[in-house]
């Protein structure tokens, strides 16, 4: 009999937490702007070649290198946006939040899934050391990057950015509603604590009265007493803990 592979539920992100991680996969998303124009850069460096002082191998192998950064670099984007999160590269809320936008806007998946495909262009001649194929690829990678790639990445990460304003604005609606209701909660309580305070007195007063007679009345208005000072414990705690997290 097999065993059975338990896998634990992804972690259920806070919303401060949230917020942050969706800025880091827009922050992700907004630099392949400047990746492709360091792929095309890099792609130039292998393409051109010193006439009086050629470049050594060890030079150029990191150039290879850095150009093969920038394409996994674009892979990664062009995955999440497509709804694969293999990688594991962000939280399945994150991702399943980018994939959610991507569907609604194919045209920049797909400019991006182009945009990889010249990459790999770039990439594949500069491995083959291929020069007049390197220079159509760095070309075309260039004027494609250049016009459609920045605007269909701008295009997209404005809509990422105005989907987080609209949603954190939201949670700040919903995080004064909570705070709303729990001032008036402590108002409420507090306002008990003091009843239970004046009654415990009156009765306290009423014990001292009768004398002998009233000393279960007494032993009542002391337990009064401690509650009322409980409750306005608790109170003061609470508000305490609401001044807390708001300053965080």
């Amino acid at each position: 009999m097999n065993a059975v592979t338990h896998i634990d539920p992804p972690e259920t992100l806070s919303v401060s937490t949230l917020i942050t991680q969706r800025r880091a996969a827009i922050d992700l998303i907004t630099t392949t702007r400047a990746k492709m124009i360091r792929a095309s850069l890099f792609a130039n460096y292998l393409f051109r070649q010193h006439p009086f002082q050629p470049e050594s191998q060890a030079v150029r192998q990191s150039w290879l290198t850095a150009l093969q950064v920038q394409l996994d670099d674009l892979e990664q984007v062009c995955e999440l946006m497509e709804g694969d999160n293999s990688r594991n590269s962000v939280h399945i809320d994150i991702a399943t939040w980018i994939a959610g936008h991507a569907a609604m806007n194919h045209q920049t998946v797909q400019t991006l899934a182009t945009m990889r495909t010249m990459t790999q262009a770039l990439v594949d001649a500069a491995h083959r050391n291929d020069s007049n194929a390197l220079e159509r690829a760095i070309v075309a990678h260039h004027n494609f990057g250049r016009v459609h790639l920045f605007e269909a990445v701008t295009t997209f990460i404005d809509v990422l950015w105005s989907d987080l304003d609209e949603n954190r604005n939201k949670e700040v609606e919903r995080a004064n509603a909570t705070a709303s209701a729990i001032d008036k909660t402590l108002r409420r309580l507090e306002h008990i604590g003091k009843h239970v305070r004046l009654v415990s007195l009156n009765a306290s007063v009423e014990a001292a009265r009768v004398g002998d007679a009233g000393r279960g009345l007494g032993v009542i208005a002391v337990e009064f007493k401690t509650l009322a000072e409980e409750i306005q414990r608790l109170a003061v705690t609470a508000r305490a803990d609401i001044t807390s997290m708001e300053r965080q």
